[in-house]
């Protein structure tokens, strides 16, 4: 593999994020609208707003490998904000090579420098793969995640 560097996404990134954006969501058999879509990438350009993502680039081809899509939100048990990683995908032809490491990096040193150490994602619990690296860049929490039905 040749190395990669993780940067925040540009409005040029929009093709090859949407990409993998469409992977990651047959990956979880999800769907998500394209308005939604749409919405979701302008925040990331906008800087009023605190949601970023940020990119790995292959710095051999230019593409675009991985994406870490993240914001910050309140909490109750702090004065501090939390960040929470709330999508994260590598492109299935580089996994296992650091891109989803680097990934989670950026978004711990991003949290560090606003002053939000805290950051939280969650995985499907079939995701054995994403959890052999989060099992080294983080710990399991212990809570499981319910939503309205």
């Amino acid at each position: 593999m040749s190395s990669i560097s993780v940067r925040f996404i540009e409005e040029s990134d929009k093709d090859q994020w949407l990409r993998l954006w469409k992977g990651y969501l047959k990956f979880y058999k999800s769907s998500v609208s394209d308005q939604a879509t749409e919405f979701t990438f302008t925040r990331f350009l906008d800087p009023n707003v605190k949601m970023w993502s940020a990119v790995a680039i292959d710095l051999e081809s230019g593409a675009v490998v991985g994406f870490a899509n993240y914001l910050s939100h309140m909490q109750t048990w702090d004065v501090k904000d939390k960040i929470y990683l709330n999508d994260l995908f590598v492109d299935e032809s580089i996994r296992s090579k650091g891109v989803g490491r680097a990934l989670i990096n950026h978004v711990y040193d991003h949290a560090d420098k606003l002053g939000t150490p805290n950051v939280y994602w969650s995985t499907a619990t079939d995701n054995h793969r994403a959890q052999l690296l989060y099992t080294k860049v983080g710990r399991f929490s212990g809570f499981v995640k319910y939503v309205r039905s």
